[in-house]
């Protein structure tokens, strides 16, 4: 999972760590139904591509929603995967088709199904009139929720709705915050991608996540 929307640096670090793999383990494959997978329907390349995004209002609105993915041959899911649900308006959008077609048509599937969803839900802002959420708290903090979108939004202390039971929730105090900070292990990973996940989603059981080995040092 990648934050941002540099498709083609995920599409290229995915290629070059199958290329790896291979180099020891081969993935098995077969000429006529393509790489063999446990469900039939990732045969071919087996590959999905998906993103999370949010889109409250187009989500409401199953129909057109429903329209655009069948058009561009996309799937709509849930952030959890397969038959889950959302009630925060994100989704994960990814490729339906896999046999018979190359990897880049099914990134491509992809990429126009998004960008016509992403076109559908500005139309419904305008639509509407609605702006986007505000993600500034009162004295310089910031509301968890998935408004969240990057680390350059975690720009003061979090706070968490009432009740959230995540440990990133329990343990970042605001001491720990500004203790940490900017602050990167030794693989360059900073501390706020570490927790950009549990402050996104506060239905989190933990929320923080290790950018390498060495963040059980850096981070105790």
């Amino acid at each position: 999972m990648q934050k941002g929307a540099d498709i083609l640096s995920v599409f290229t670090r995915l290629s070059i760590a199958a290329g790896e793999i291979e180099k020891v383990a081969e993935f098995a494959h077969d000429e006529h139904l393509g790489y063999i997978t446990s469900c039939p329907t990732n045969l071919g390349t087996a590959l999905r591509a998906s993103v999370h995004i949010k889109l409250p209002l187009l989500g409401k609105d199953k129909a057109a929603f429903n329209a655009i993915a069948d058009k561009y041959y996309v799937q709509i899911r849930g952030i959890h995967g397969e038959h889950t649900e959302t009630d925060d308006g994100i989704f994960d959008i990814s490729n339906k088709r896999r046999l018979g077609r190359s990897e880049k048509d099914l990134v491509q599937d992809m990429y126009d199904g998004v960008k016509a969803m992403i076109s559908a839900e500005k139309e419904l802002e305008a639509k509407m009139g609605v702006k986007p959420a505000a993600a500034a708290a009162p004295g310089g903090r910031v509301k968890a929720g998935p408004h969240l979108k990057s680390i350059a939004d975690l720009s003061g202390m979090v706070d968490f709705p009432e009740g959230t039971k995540s440990s990133v929730a329990r343990f970042m105090t605001e001491e720990v915050f500004n203790e940490y900070k900017g602050k990167t292990d030794k693989a360059g990973v900073p501390f706020e991608l570490m927790v950009l996940s549990g402050c996104q989603n506060v239905d989190s059981g933990i929320g923080v996540y290790a950018g390498s080995h060495d963040s059980y040092y850096t981070f105790p």
